[in-house]
């Protein structure tokens, strides 16, 4: 059992879902026994993150959500987008998620999908609104529990950094650093203890003497499989300079999965390496 977590759309879209309700009325003439088209038919909308990535965040919502300069930070590209979104504050209205798990209708994307949201225009902006049976499959991915696609219990439990992404250049201070690994790690190994963050000191460099301590408030957790991390710095300890996040792979106290091993941070396809990610902060705060 798994543990409880505290603009325009195109013709073959649109014939997709119909093609999978005339799938489930009929007698699935076409279909393989997953329900999918044969020969290479386009693929029925689902309410699962998988199809609702490549069905509407992918084709639609990344002509504008994309890349450093996206809309309110949020960016929907592959690989990304299910941790800016589940149990993710909208930086709107900060007392929303914008993916309430199990909770379609306190879930900001629904009310901007649905043009309900109190601040702002109706998502796609300046575009036609997504059709209600598009949007209804999303209400049905949230009420469901808002999960990831699963991994392989053989996955390599390694780690990477969203928010900001590796080696960013920030104008503004974040709020957070995101990170999402590539499977479940085990939530109660990871505290301040083995995360450490410091600035370079003003001169670029992590290996001077002269580096900056930034003290780790706390470690919050955003979903589990994937296991999504906020780790939450001072507000008061942003100053124009380079950073460095070290989540220990090694050593004493390393991060691990649930199986044990410890995350392969170092991406060189063996457990036990650090994961280091650096990005700057510019600019006059």
């Amino acid at each position: 059992m798994r543990r409880a977590m505290p603009g325009v759309v195109s013709g073959a879209l649109a014939a997709a879902v119909a093609a999978a309700m005339a799938g489930c009325a009929g007698n699935g003439e076409g279909l393989d026994e997953n329900g999918r088209p044969i020969n290479g038919g386009p693929v029925p909308l689902e309410p699962t993150f998988a199809s609702i990535q490549a069905n509407v965040f992918t084709p639609i919502c990344t002509q504008c959500h994309t890349g450093a300069g996206a809309p309110q930070g949020l960016r929907l590209d592959e690989g990304v987008s299910y941790a800016m979104l589940v149990n993710k504050p909208s930086a709107e209205v900060p007392a929303l998620m914008r993916v309430k798990p199990g909770d379609p209708n306190a879930s900001y994307i629904i009310q901007k999908l649905q043009g309900t949201a109190a601040v702002g225009g109706r998502m796609p902006l300046n575009n036609p609104p997504l059709p209600q049976s598009t949007i209804d499959v999303i209400r049905q991915w949230i009420s469901d529990g808002a999960q990831s696609s699963a991994t392989s219990p053989d996955t390599m439990p390694g780690l990477m950094g969203v928010s900001p992404a590796q080696g960013e250049i920030l104008n503004t201070a974040p709020q957070e650093v995101l990170l999402q690994a590539t499977t479940e790690l085990d939530t109660t190994r990871l505290t301040p203890d083995n995360i450490s963050v410091v600035r370079s000191g003003r001169d670029g460099s992590f290996a001077e003497g002269n580096e900056v301590p930034i003290k780790v408030l706390g470690v919050q957790v955003r979903s589990l499989q994937p296991t999504v991390l906020a780790v939450l710095l001072p507000r008061d300890q942003w100053v124009p300079d380079s950073y460095q996040l070290t989540i220990a792979g090694a050593g004493s106290a390393p991060a691990i999965d649930l199986a044990g091993r410890a995350i392969d941070g170092d991406a060189d396809g063996v457990p036990g390496g650090n994961f280091v990610m650096q990005f700057e902060l510019g600019g006059t705060l």
